[in-house]
Formats: structure tokens, C-alpha cells, sequence
């Protein structure tokens, strides 16, 4: 039973730095590419910096929720198991 606990922490811990290191990476590319873009198509504006860091945002988001929704179904059927 204690065991368990541990595990519980080490996931919830591995789903908030896999979350950090997601969105900081998706928030990087889309920098660099939104640059790279407003250079070419808009040079005196920054336009799909900001877009692309927000969706860049909206993207780690998504993956969080995802992973988090996951967890949460896998502790419902572990604990499902473990009454049968």
C-alpha cells in the first residue's frame, strides 16, 4: 500500500515536468518559427510570434489534460481491480 503511494507521486511528478518540458519546447519552435515567418511575410510586425507561442501554449496544455484525464482513468480501474 505504500508502495502504491510512492508510485502516485512519481507520476503526478513525471506529468507536471513532462508538462514544463513540453510546453517550454512547443513555446521555443514556435518562436523560432514564428520569426522566421513574420520575416518573410509581415517584416515590420511580430505577428505569428504570438500566435504560434499561444498555440504553442494551448498545445502543452492539451498533452497535460490528456495525461491527467489518463491517470486519473487508470487509478479508477486500478482500485476497480483491486475490490474484485
Amino acid at each position: 500500500m505504500r508502495n502504491k503511494g510512492k508510485k502516485s507521486v512519481y507520476y503526478v511528478f513525471n506529468l507536471v515536468v513532462q508538462f514544463f518540458v513540453e510546453t517550454f519546447v512547443a513555446m521555443v519552435i514556435g518562436y523560432f518559427l514564428g520569426k522566421y515567418l513574420d520575416s518573410l511575410w509581415f517584416p515590420e510586425k511580430e505577428v505569428l510570434v504570438y500566435v504560434l507561442l499561444i498555440l504553442g501554449i494551448f498545445a502543452g496544455l492539451s498533452n497535460f489534460i490528456k495525461r491527467a484525464i489518463s491517470l486519473s482513468n487508470k487509478g479508477e480501474n486500478d482500485e476497480k481491480d483491486q475490490s474484485n
